[in-house]
């Protein structure tokens, strides 16, 4: 309260100062601000446009922009200038804004509780409005987490019954259209729903809600409410939740209960029917909202009734109900109990029973009389309900309740709530007994006992403020009480004193003693309840003292519930206090606040004073420089303060650009004086604030969202961005755009998301800049654009966002237009073109076609559009084959068209068509099957053939090789031959038939075509075997009877003789086949040439008027022109005559039927006879006809037009094959003619042309151009220049634009690019290279010869290497004193540079990689510097080291040198000036430029021919000669491997010398050694092995002592002597017999003394072994520690106990013995040099398998260099070469090596019994070494005898009982253990394997040495030294790779199961030996 009173104290003195002056304006804020979130703005019920809500994140993104009609008005324009706006959160600055709309990002940290908020307040100033006289309203953006409250509306309790409507309701603080809420609730009626968040409810009546609590948060929430039902009693969950947010989620159970609850039960005595009759009368009276009262009371006062009451109903009198005061008048039963449900009314009713009739009435209603009946015998049932005001009567004559008494009557009665059961007994005549049961209705109540509620009692102690008084107020409030209910309540209060038990005061209180409004003894506001609703009592309580008193309070209601609250009672004075002073910031541990200097930020500081009395505060501020925060500042020296707003209050405004950069300290202090008193309150804080530089400001005009106009071009303005701090220096601009604004999270790109197609990341297309123009169409409409301006200046960043809109383009427009076959139905048996054409799309757009086909149902068609069409689905045209439909599967179908732009457009077209169906289900025959050509006549017959469109008619073609010798591919079905008859007949004529194919047996095909009237045919093929004429002398006969019947038959010109015009041409075409067949027949001689012609002639008579009349003429002249060298000048030139005129009509015809199949057909024999023409001047070059070329031409051109009218843009070219020339034929459009050059490297005879761009040019984007290319292997113009220089394919090419009407109008492109393939015209030769002579690079060269006249050289290298060569240009062909006058750098990815000063000159066209120019200004100078008329010069390449050896197969040379030839029409020259040679030229194919300005310079006057020519020509090229053995050095005999022979030898003999000595004395270890002081006498005898480890310095030289303790005793320590033999070396198996005096029995453990004198003192026993020799029973133990001795204690020793054999033993333990076990036995190299060898295996074998496998490898090695001498590799891959043959040269000699191992391992004999070896004769230099000092001695333990006399006489009996150890008569056979363990499982070799494990050694080693030295004396010093890295890395990877790996695998996976110790290898292989004495030995 008192920061509040503080606050309003400071703003009046604000408005005072303000009202002196002008009075204060309020405007609107300048800036609207908004939150997005993921699932969209998010409300508020009390939003409006200076409120906004924001869902909380931990990153909150805010967008601000210009309030309506205050910014800018249009974008670009200069506006008003923008507002400063501070952003507070919290009331602390968090952001400076200048701008009119940007973002700000927010970290608000944890999530805040549900019901709290974070406050963001924007704050702005303005030029138009300036403070202090004018203000912008604030905008409050409240930051906070989604808050719901789920409750029930009605009925107001959790407990309801089966199929009660349940209406829930929820308030949920926000809102969002994103969001929906799932209702689910099992079991209920609906048991889901889904509701939008947008459709909430008004809030529902106060009164509805639960708690008052509810009501008030509800209030300010939306609201929403449905309604269920539940059919099944049980505890039901509701569930309502977010489905965007599942974490949000709130539910609460119901009780669903029955319908009727009893309430009580009563029953009367025995009553008489007559005499006692029965009247009762009943009351329900409501209390209060939740509690009832039942009275039910017998009028008649029959008595002895008996009751029973529920468990939640309470026996009550009421307060003002009085107790019936007659005597006639008996209460039955009066009760309360509590319900929750709507409000209830009060009932009345009654109930008469009298002679056998009962009565019911209840309220106003109509009684209810029942007849009873009691002389009946049988039970009855009664049931009455009220409904509607009606009552309904139901009998029947079997009761469904109990009964005691078979003569019963039920009646079953219900009134609103109360449903009643009344049984009346007859157990006797004339006397009845009568039951009541009541019930209350669940449907309307929900009951619960009073007792099981607690009480609602709320206390509170109030006392006076400022004064100590003696007493204080004890205020408790309960719910108000019915009058009837008030009487029930006691209080009893309590004061206790200090003393336990002591009570200072008591008083009691009733109902009757509450007080009217006590809330004024405490604050309202801190009753948590509504005060109108409850009753206050108030109880005076003296106050001894200020500390608080404690108090009881007992309430007790009736004598059902009671309770008892303690509560003190407080007397205490309340001072004046600042219980708070602290300058607000973000975080309570932050000393350091940090602020931008070009913003302006607030103090605020929160005061709180606690005082009940009036008072003065007075703040102020001070600011000091710091330097740091640890640091006490200057207090002399304070900032000056006075342009600072707020000094003397708790608000303290900084203005911008006022503080520099640096640390200050703010300083607040303030002081409180109460009013009236002397008391000054005091308190200060302190912050400390660091001055930064401000934040970049990135803004993008127009707003954070803008819309653009699809076809309009826009900018991105990022122009306004700036830095606030200085405009010094540059700001860099990075544009970003994404259709995802998550992206931008993670600042990874996502394709999928990119708003251009040309985008390759996040960044835009041109991401620099400060401003980015859009141009139109460049972005699909209809489309979000999330546009991101990164500015950066040094470190600093900033960036604004910006989403953009693009509207929806236009609507595309389609137009489909059929272009063949467009009749009503579908010709099947010709080709079906359409044209589907977006006319408002345009290049840009990238539209995206795609075709459909679907039947008249709309069912889509598996077509298969790759083999079916030449244009493919996804083109704008469509061209079906002819003989698609020919078999269609349903009557008609849809062709569907749709296209889509890359912006998003789309449209579609539907074109529904019918086939025409061919005739069907006929067949033709021909007859006879067999004959002979030109005699025998044969005829077809068809019959069968039916079809709707009639007529038909036949045609008959006799198939010629035209379709196999050219082809068109376009065609899908070549039938070209002569039409031998075409009528309406189904049978033809007899005829003859030329001969068959004699490779196919004769077989001739002849195709019949049955044609309806429409135009569809069926066609059928017939095979006839027409043999050759046996008898030849008659077919000159035939010969001129043929052609006089075709003349006769081709003069006639009328319409109606038509079929003889095509006889005649069928005639004409049998005499050109005869003659075709006598030609090389010498027995018929006829003159070909006069014949030829005059069939030639004859076919010129032939009328050309139709397409089969084209079609005889083609075939006679492409038959007769097969022999062309048969034919004259004048034959061939009629021939091209008549072609010519064939080939208009054809076109004519073309034009007016529109069909392409059939043309197209004719088309081949033309260009079949062609072929043969040109051919024949070609063969012969003196009779070639220079006009008849250029006709030939002209009608190649012709044809081409035919072709061309059939052919739609962007279809599959159409490739037309002959033997000796070809035509490629493309149609496209402008936009999609090649304007680049594509992949070059496959393609060797190509055309690109480039047309001329820009609207000068007079082409639009769909013009349609085709283009024809010929190919020809040899040049077609023999009589021009240049011919035999000619060294590529002739290429000729025509372009040509396709107007509307189909007519072509010639154009020369711009530019052309042309590829030839090449036939020669260049020196070829493979280059000698290898290492030079210092090998340090590889080097090879070639020289030739120049002269004056030579023109630009260029050299190709052709290498599978990618290595970078140094070409080097000398003078001369002797290196050695050559000048050096150029040098290049040629690569294999780059092209190819002059190094040092030089330059290529323009006169090197060809740059590429591996292409050296040496251009003739080059050569040029070369030859003028030496004077003389010709020069060599020398070429030298250079690499880095990659050969060893010279080689010739690694790198090709190619010379050449060309020019490009042009040839501008057929009656021109070749031009070497129009064309030059491109860039692309290499040893394969030519490339050439050609420009349409140079052409039109050469020929200006004249206009362009139709066919443009192009050839490659040679230029002289040199002679070269080779200089690889000038640079190449000499290999010489290298003697390295020779020397590492021998060195491995010579260490292999000093080896074996130390070997052999090893195992030699090794032999004298395998003894046992006996000590000397055993006694003949002695009873037990225990062979003891000892293990020394294998660690580094784990042997030792000092005296051993080992004590044994046994089951019976201990034996004396004995000193393990064993000189001269060594003993306990590192690794070593020592065994030594004891003989104790005694039996020990089982030996438990043993002790180790160690003798200090020897050296080292240190001892490692790994373990030891103990073993019986009488009972052959061995102990184990597994000892691992390191022995050594201590000065201090010189008679330390250590005892080691047994191991326990069912014992694992330690894993790493273990593991350690078994990897040692390994090595030392299994690995070759190591096992060598072990301390000990265990086995047969001896150490001078090892060393020599170990010799032979090194050999081994090595040659290996050296064989694998060997076998890639040619393999050429780089020198940096060399050594990584050289380690990996060395590892796979290690894996193949693996196997070698164990083979070896094996035979030597594995065939040993037997080892030979261990001779336990005695010395009886010891020297005393030995044995005096084991004598010990007398000190010891005494220290040893003797031995003890432990044993009783029974277990001595049981001692075990012992081979060495009789005699004694040192007997020299008997040899006592005894058992011990060998050394070495040879286990079952291995196995055994014959003994004879030894011999060839040492011949395999000796073979290896002598064959390897002598194949090392022999390959490596042939290498160089390079290979040798690879050679030896890889020889050292095998045998580095075989001794500690292999070996050692192995063993570390073994060992680690022999540790997975437990390990016993019978699972180490022990000295367990038993043999019998013989124990000799010294003597014997």
């Amino acid at each position: 309260m008192a920061a509040l009173l503080l606050l309003l104290l400071q703003l009046l003195a604000c408005c005072q100062r303000g009202s002196a002056a002008n009075p204060v304006r309020l405007q609107p804020s300048p800036l609207r601000v908004s939150c997005p979130s993921p699932h969209g703005q998010v409300f508020q019920r009390q939003d409006n446009e200076h409120r906004v809500s924001c869902l909380w994140n931990s990153t909150v993104t805010l967008h601000y922009q210009p309030a309506p009609g205050v910014g800018p008005e249009v974008e670009g324009e200069e506006g008003p200038s923008p507002p400063c706006c501070v952003w507070y959160l919290n009331s602390a600055s968090v952001r400076n804004v200048s701008r009119w709309s940007g973002q700000v990002v927010l970290q608000t940290g944890q999530a805040p509780s549900p019901g709290s908020s974070s406050l963001l307040t924007v704050q702005c100033s303005s030029a138009s409005c300036a403070a202090p006289e004018c203000f912008h309203r604030n905008v409050s953006v409240e930051i906070l987490g989604q808050d719901m409250r789920l409750f029930v509306l009605w009925p107001q309790t959790h407990v309801i019954h089966v199929w009660q409507p349940v209406e829930l309701g929820w308030c949920a603080r926000l809102k969002s259209t994103g969001w929906l809420y799932r209702f689910s609730s099992r079991g209920g009626v609906p048991s889901t729903l889904l509701l939008p968040s947008s459709e909430h409810q008004n809030a529902p009546p106060p009164a509805v809600y639960p708690t008052v609590e509810l009501q008030q948060t509800c209030a300010a929430y939306y609201s929403y409410r449905l309604t269920v039902r539940y059919r099944h009693p049980g505890i039901r969950v509701a569930l309502v939740s977010i489905e965007q947010m599942p974490h949000i989620r709130f539910n609460i159970s119901l009780k669903v209960e029955t319908d009727l609850v009893h309430v009580l039960s009563i029953s009367s005595k025995l009553l008489s029917v007559p005499q006692q009759p029965l009247r009762l009368s009943w009351w329900l009276q409501p209390l209060t909202l939740s509690t009832l009262a039942y009275r039910l009371v017998d009028t008649q006062a029959v008595g002895g009734w008996l009751r029973s009451y529920s468990s939640f109903t309470l026996s009550s009198n009421f307060c003002a109900v009085s107790t019936p005061q007659s005597p006639d008048e008996i209460v039955v039963a009066s009760i309360s109990f509590h319900v929750d449900g709507k409000k209830f009314e009060e009932l009345t009713g009654e109930l008469h029973l009298l002679n056998g009739t009962l009565n019911v009435s209840a309220g106003k209603e109509s009684p209810i009389q029942v007849d009873l009946y009691p002389g009946k015998t049988n039970s009855s049932t009664y049931i009455f309900r009220y409904n509607q005001g009606t009552f309904y009567t139901s009998k029947d004559d079997n009761s469904t309740f109990p009964t005691d008494y078979p003569n019963t009557r039920t009646v079953f009665y219900q009134y609103k709530e109360l449903s009643y059961l009344l049984t009346v007994e007859f157990p006797a005549l004339q006397w009845y007994k009568f039951k009541m049961y009541l019930y209350m209705n669940q449907k309307r109540a929900s009951i619960r006992s009073l007792a099981e509620r607690d009480l609602d009692v709320h206390i509170f102690s109030s006392g006076h403020s400022s004064l100590l008084q003696n007493f204080s107020y004890l205020v408790w409030f309960i719910p108000a009480q019915h009058l009837m209910l008030q009487c029930e309540w006691t209080f009893h209060l309590q004061l206790l004193g200090t003393k336990k038990g002591h009570v200072v005061q008591s008083s009691t209180y009733t109902y009757k003693d509450h007080v009217k409004n006590a809330t004024r003894f405490v604050r309202r506001s801190a009753l948590p309840f509504d005060a109108e609703k409850y009753t206050g009592f108030v109880a005076k309580v003296n106050c001894t003292n200020s500390a608080p008193t404690p108090a009881l309070l007992s309430i007790r209601v009736n004598n059902y519930t009671a309770k008892t609250i303690e509560t003190p009672v407080v007397c205490e004075k309340r001072e004046c206090k600042i219980t708070r002073c602290w300058i607000q910031r973000p975080d309570y541990k932050s000393i350091i606040l940090y602020k931008k200097r070009a913003s302006s930020f607030y103090l605020f500081v929160k005061l709180n004073v606690d005082c009940y009395t009036g008072i003065s505060i007075m703040p102020l501020w001070h600011v000091y420089p710091a330097k740091d925060t640890k640091t006490e500042p200057d207090w002399s020296n304070p900032v000056n303060t006075s342009a600072m707003f707020g000094i003397t209050m708790i608000h303290l405004t900084v203005p911008s650009n006022y503080l520099d950069y640096g640390l200050y300290l703010f300083y607040f202090t303030v002081e409180v004086v109460p009013i009236s008193t002397s008391i000054v309150l005091k308190a200060h804080d302190r912050i400390y604030v660091q001055i930064e530089r401000a934040d970049l400001l990135a803004n993008i005009s127009g707003g954070s969202v803008r819309t653009v106009g699809f076809s309009e071009s826009w900018t991105l303005d990022g122009s306004e961005s700036s830095d606030p701090d200085s405009e010094e220096g540059p700001l860099t601009f990075t544009w970003y755009c994404t259709r995802d604004s998550a992206d931008y999270e993670t600042m990874k790109f996502r394709p999928k998301n990119r708003c251009h197609p040309f985008q390759k990341d996040l960044r835009w297309l041109t991401s620099s800049g400060p401003v980015q123009k859009i141009p139109p169409e460049s972005l699909p409409g209809n489309t979000l654009y999330y546009f991101r301006l990164v500015i950066q200046k040094g470190r600093r960043k900033a960036y604004a966002d910006q989403i953009v809109e693009v509207d929806p383009g236009p609507p595309l427009i389609l137009e489909v237009k059929c272009i063949e076959n467009c009749g009503s139905s579908l010709i099947p048996t010709e080709r079906f073109a359409l044209s589907g054409k977006c006319s408002n799309c345009k290049p840009s757009n990238r539209p995206l076609y795609y075709w459909s086909l679907f039947s008249d149902t709309s069912k889509e068609i598996n077509f298969d559009w790759d083999s079916k069409t030449s244009t493919g689905r996804s083109g704008a045209y469509m061209s079906i084959h002819a003989l698609t439909f020919t078999k269609p599967a349903y009557q008609s179908y849809i062709l569907r068209l749709s296209v889509t732009t890359w912006d998003g457009r789309s449209a579609y077209f539907r074109k529904s068509f019918s086939v025409n169906t061919p005739p069907q289900a006929g067949g033709c025959n021909i007859s006879p099957r067999h004959g002979i050509a030109f005699l025998t006549k044969f005829v077809v017959k068809c019959k069968g053939f039916f079809d709707s469109h009639l007529p038909l008619t036949y045609k008959v073609i006799v198939a010629s090789n035209v379709p196999q010798t050219t082809t068109v591919t376009s065609v899908v079905e070549n039938t070209f031959g002569t039409i031998m008859y075409f009528g309406s007949e189904p049978e033809t004529p007899p005829s003859l038939l030329p001969p068959g194919v004699r490779s196919h047996k004769y077989t001739l095909i002849l195709y019949v075509q049955v044609r309806d009237s429409i135009g569809a045919f069926t066609q059928a093929s017939l095979r006839v075997y027409v043999k050759n004429p046996r008898k030849t002398q008659s077919l000159p006969a035939v010969f001129h009877e043929l052609l006089a019947s075709a003349s006769r038959l081709s003069s006639s010109t009328s319409a109606q003789q038509t079929g003889d015009r095509l006889r005649a041409g069928y005639l004409a075409y049998l005499a050109a086949s005869l003659l075709n067949y006598v030609k090389d027949k010498p027995t018929i001689q006829l003159p070909q040439a006069e014949l030829r012609e005059t069939v030639v002639k004859t076919a010129l008579n032939i009328s050309v008027n139709s397409i089969m009349e084209v079609n005889q003429v083609a075939a006679v002249l492409s038959e007769v022109t097969e022999a062309v060298e048969r034919m004259n000048v004048m034959s061939q030139d009629l021939a091209i005559g008549k072609l010519t005129e064939v080939t208009g009509v054809l076109k004519r015809q073309r034009s007016q039927i529109h069909w392409s199949e059939e043309a197209e057909i004719q088309t081949s024999g033309i260009l079949r006879c062609l072929s043969n023409v040109l051919r024949a001047d070609l063969l012969s070059l003196k009779n070639a006809s220079e006009n008849g070329i250029q006709h030939v031409f002209s009608i190649m051109e012709g044809v081409t037009d035919i072709l061309f009218w059939g052919k739609v843009p962007e279809e599959i070219e159409t490739l037309i094959e002959t033997g000796h020339w070809n035509i490629t034929l493309k149609k496209n459009e402008a936009w999609n003619v090649t304007n680049y050059l594509s992949d070059t490297h496959k393609c060797h005879n190509c055309f690109y042309p480039i047309l001329r761009k820009g609207d000068s040019s007079g082409v639009t984007p769909d013009a349609v151009f085709s283009t024809a290319t010929f190919e020809f292997d040899e040049s077609p113009f023999p009589w021009l220049g240049y011919t035999s220089d000619i060294i590529s394919m002739v290429m000729g090419f025509k372009m040509a634009e396709t107007k509307a009407n189909g007519d072509l109008v010639p154009i020369m492109p711009e530019r052309a690019d042309i590829f030839l393939a090449r036939k020669g015209g260049l020196v070829t030769f493979n280059l000698v290279m290898g290492p030079d002579k210092t090998d340090t690079y590889t080097t090879g060269g070639f020289s030739f010869a120049i002269n004056k006249t030579t023109t630009s050289i260029y050299f190709q290298i052709r290498t599978k290497l990618k290595v970078t060569f140094k070409v080097l240009i000398f003078t001369g062909s002797n290196l050695t004193h050559a000048q050096l006058v150029a040098s290049f750098v040629a690569s294999h990815n780059m092209p190819t540079v002059a190094s040092g000063n030089e330059t290529i000159t323009p006169d090197c066209s060809i740059s590429a990689p591996y292409i050296v120019c040496l251009p003739v200004s080059l050569l040029t100078t070369i030859v003028e510097a030496n004077g003389e008329a010709a020069q060599n010069i020398s070429i030298v390449l250079e690499t880095r080291y990659i050969l060893r050896y010279p080689n010739r197969k690694v790198v090709g040379i190619h010379i050449f040198s060309d020019y490009c030839l042009f040839l501008d029409g057929t009656e021109s020259q070749w031009s070497g000036d129009t064309c030059i040679i491109g860039p692309l030229t290499d040893w394969q194919k030519v490339h050439c430029i050609c420009h349409s300005g140079r052409h039109r310079r050469s020929v200006p006057a004249l206009p362009a021919p139709n066919i443009k020519f192009l050839a490659a020509k040679v230029v002289v090229l040199p002679n070269t000669v080779d200089l690889g053995r000038n640079l190449i050095a000499d290999l010489p005999k290298n003697p390295l491997t020779l020397i590492t022979v021998l060195t491995i030898f010579a260490i292999y003999l000093l080896l074996c010398c130390w070997a052999i000595r090893r195992d030699r004395v090794e032999k004298e270890i395998k003894y046992i050694i006996v000590l000397p002081d055993n006694e003949a006498s002695d009873e037990g005898s225990f062979l003891v092995t000892l293990y020394t480890g294998s660690r580094w310095n784990a042997g030792t030289n000092v005296e051993i002592f080992l004590q044994l303790i046994g089951q019976y005793g201990r034996s004396k320590f004995r000193c393990l002597w064993h000189q001269p033999s060594p003993a306990f070396q590192r690794g070593s198996i020592d065994c030594f017999l004891i003989t104790t005096t005694r039996n020990l029995g089982d030996i438990r453990s043993f002790r180790i003394r160690l003798n200090n004198e020897g050296k080292p003192p240190t001892w490692f026993l790994s373990r030891a072994e103990v073993e019986d020799m009488s009972t052959r029973k061995a102990w184990f133990f597994l000892c691992r520690k390191w022995l050594f001795l201590d000065k201090n204690n010189p008679s330390q020793n250590w005892k080691f106990s047994v191991t326990d054999p069912q014992i694992p033993l330690p894993k790493f333990d273990y593991f350690l013995i078994n990897f040692n076990r390994r090595l030392t036995e299994y690995h070759l190299w190591l096992s060598i040099f072990a301390p000990v060898v265990v086995g047969a295996f001896t150490r001078f074998q090892r060393l020599s398998t170990f010799l032979a496998v090194i050999l081994f490898t090595l040659l290996v090695n050296i064989m694998f260099f060997n076998a890639e001498k040619d393999d050429e590799t780089p020198i940096y891959l060399r050594y990584a070469r050289s380690v990996t043959v060395g590892i796979e040269c290690a894996l193949l000699t693996l196997p070698v090596e164990v083979l070896i191992i094996a035979l030597f391992k594995y065939s040993q004999k037997d080892p030979p019994p261990v001779v336990t070896k005695m010395y009886p004769k010891v020297d005393s230099r030995y044995w005096n070494n084991c004598i010990i000092s007398e000190k010891d001695a005494n220290v040893i333990d003797t031995e003890e005898e432990t044993g009783t006399e029974h277990e001595r006489s049981q001692k075990p009996s012992s081979n060495f009982a009789e005699g004694g150890i040192f007997s020299k008569v008997r040899r006592l056979s005894t058992t011990i253990r060998q050394l070495r363990k040879i286990p079952d499982t291995e196995p055994l070799l014959c003994w004879w394997c030894v011999c060839v494990a040492w011949g395999l050694v000796l073979t290896i080693t002598v064959l390897s040495s002598f194949f090392i030295v022999l390959y490596g004396l042939s290498y160089g010093y390079q290979t040798s030294r690879e050679w030896l890295i890889a020889s050292g890395t095998s045998f580095l990877q075989n001794v500690f790779f292999h070996s050692i790996l192995k063993s570390l695998l073994f060992s680690a996976m022999s540790t997975i199961r437990p390990k016993y110790i019978e699972d180490i290898r022990w000295v367990t292989r038993e043999k019998h030996v013989e124990i000799n004495s010294a003597e014997e030995t």
